[in-house]
């Protein structure tokens, strides 16, 4: 009987100390598709993918919930606090409202690069730049908010926006993203959606055509 009761006490302190780990494991990057979480702050905050939480993070971003985006990026990334408010004011800044004026989607881009370059390192991902071009002959691009107001976003034929992760950013969608499909979608020219898009790994040329 002894011998019994100190099997199920070793199980028990066995089972104790597993749980306490896990508890304690500090985040980590991607690993086998699912991340290691810190404390949830909120009994409502749900981490239980790598895919989960990257799109946790990017929807707190667009609803300008910093404190819920800087949970998930260190659920995700591992890196420091000062780290993560590098790249969150990066994403802010880059892909403000303020740059929402049709020709400077290039300097916008290239800053918003950077950033997911420097949030890519972490995630073992990398962005691309994405350009969209007018197919017919009336060059101006135009854009649909979330709030359903239309934007113009070239009147050249032209765009350049940056693509991380399945999404699409430029001061647009902001800090956030779009889902790609989405985003293209909300795209528009005066007789329809006449427009043709391609990745790039370095800026292309501002011309309206596919390199």
């Amino acid at each position: 009987m002894k011998t019994r009761q100190r099997t199920s006490w070793a199980c028990t302190l066995a089972v104790l100390f597993l749980l306490t780990a896990c508890v304690t494991t500090p985040p980590s990057p991607r690993r086998n598709g699912e991340v290691n979480c810190p404390q949830e702050p909120k009994a409502t905050l749900v981490c239980s993918s790598y895919h989960a939480a990257a799109t946790n993070m990017f929807a707190a971003l667009a609803r300008g919930d910093m404190a819920t985006a800087m949970y998930y990026l260190s659920a995700l990334t591992g890196a420091s606090v000062t780290q993560q408010q590098a790249i969150i004011n990066g994403l802010t800044h880059f892909f403000d409202e303020g740059n929402q004026i049709a020709g400077q989607c290039g300097d916008v881009a290239r800053g918003g690069f950077q950033v997911l370059h420097r949030l890519g390192e972490f995630m073992g991902s990398r962005p691309y730049f994405l350009k969209i071009i007018s197919t017919e002959k009336r060059l101006i691009l135009g854009f649909e908010l979330r709030t359903g107001v239309a934007k113009q976003l070239a009147d050249n034929g032209v765009h350049i926006a940056v693509k991380f992760e399945g999404r699409v950013f430029d001061a647009y969608t902001g800090p956030g993203g779009m889902d790609e499909a989405e985003y293209l979608r909300r795209i528009h020219t005066y007789t329809g959606q006449e427009i043709a898009s391609k990745e790039y790994a370095s800026f292309p040329s501002l011309f309206r055509e596919l390199e």
